[in-house]
């Protein structure tokens, strides 16, 4: 029995609703991984700087980093229930946290500022970096209170 003309429309536009929230899921997982290995090199360049200071830190590479022995960590999340996407970059170390929302318009909200993903892209604004500095300061002052441990 062939389907009637109308039980194929509501089908198609389910389909067409199902491709439109996979594109824009793929979209935001390509994005926060990429945004993640840029923050990544932004705080390993913080912690270059705080290694020079005599501070026991390991950054060798942007994939590990670690401050007093606590490593420091930068996931990509994206949490894609149908018909929505949320997608962002977790920052994370001892007990503190950050998060780095990525926008449906491609901005990109880092400590109150929004960035234009293009603009990071090319080169990363002194705002996106004074927010990563004060991730690893929290960071590093948690974790010489706590020894790293979460409450």
């Amino acid at each position: 029995m062939p389907l009637p003309d109308s039980t194929k429309m509501v089908l198609s536009s389910t389909v067409k609703e199902w491709a439109k929230f996979a594109g824009e899921r793929d979209k935001l997982t390509q994005v926060s991984a990429e945004l993640s290995a840029l923050t990544r090199k932004v705080i390993q360049e913080c912690l270059v700087f705080m290694k020079t200071q005599n501070i026991d830190i390991e950054c060798d590479t942007p994939d590990r980093l670690k401050m007093l022995g606590v490593e420091v960590f930068v996931n990509p999340l994206v949490e894609a229930t149908f018909p929505n996407v949320k997608a962002s970059v977790v920052l994370k170390c001892g007990g503190a946290t950050r998060a780095i929302v990525i926008n449906p318009n491609m901005t990109v909200s880092a400590g109150g500022i929004a960035i234009q993903l293009e603009q990071l892209r090319k080169g990363i604004p002194d705002p996106f970096v004074a927010n990563a500095a004060e991730f690893v300061r929290d960071s590093f002052l948690n974790v010489a209170r706590t020894g790293g441990k979460t409450e």
